[in-house]
């Protein structure tokens, strides 16, 4: 597993990288870049991925090279919290909640075919939510006093995991640290017709000292 590295811990950095990988065919990984990511955290997660061991990919019969792309989250253990998903529960929050979220639809076909995204409220994808991170508020904000909202935009793929994080407004010490712990925040997939779907929603984090 990789180490945490000592300056990101103590500056409170969490967030996701993504780090490609060539695995051979004995399983071994050949070589490794990085994608996306704090530095530090993705020089951490990439030195530890060059030791990892894999079963060799089978096609046609044969062991053959992979390109592969891994992600791997930071966070502080204090700050993390899981949601169980009740046995009974249906695929989206609510029907009450699930008739409220369409705000409109992207992407729509004729002849009753799905969406291939909807808009839905930060509501209905907060109820979604499986997997929390709390952002950590910075330390040079707190000295400085800098507090606020920060406004993201989203997408959650069918995977529950969210895509495409923008910032819409808030200080930039903020985004930053709200981006860092919103990227690694993980969903039900929203179901439509039985089917899952993206969904694009708004996300606000709360900074007040």
């Amino acid at each position: 597993m990789p180490s945490y590295p000592r300056e990101a811990a103590n500056n409170g950095v969490q967030g996701k990288v993504w780090i490609h990988l060539l695995i051979s065919e004995t399983g071994d990984v050949e070589s490794t870049d990085i994608i996306s990511g704090d530095p530090d955290l993705a020089r951490a997660a990439q030195d530890a991925m060059k030791k990892w061991k894999f079963r060799p990919y089978i096609q046609n019969g044969k062991p053959v090279k992979v390109n592969t792309k891994m992600p791997f989250d930071f966070a502080f253990k204090d700050k993390v919290t899981d949601t169980a998903l009740p046995q009974d529960s249906s695929p989206n929050v609510s029907s009450s909640a699930a008739a409220t979220a369409g705000e409109g639809t992207s992407g729509a076909t004729p002849g009753g075919n799905l969406p291939q995204r909807l808009k839905v409220s930060s509501g209905v994808a907060e109820g979604l939510k499986l997997h929390d991170v709390t952002p950590v508020y910075p330390y040079e904000a707190r000295l400085s006093h800098i507090q606020g909202d920060v406004i993201l935009q989203a997408t959650i793929g069918k995977d529950g995991l969210i895509h495409n994080l923008r910032a819409v407004s808030g200080h930039p010490i903020l985004i930053e640290a709200a981006k860092g712990a919103v990227e690694q925040w993980r969903y039900r997939p929203y179901v439509l017709k039985g089917s899952p779907v993206e969904v694009e929603t708004t996300i606000k984090v709360v900074f007040h000292m």
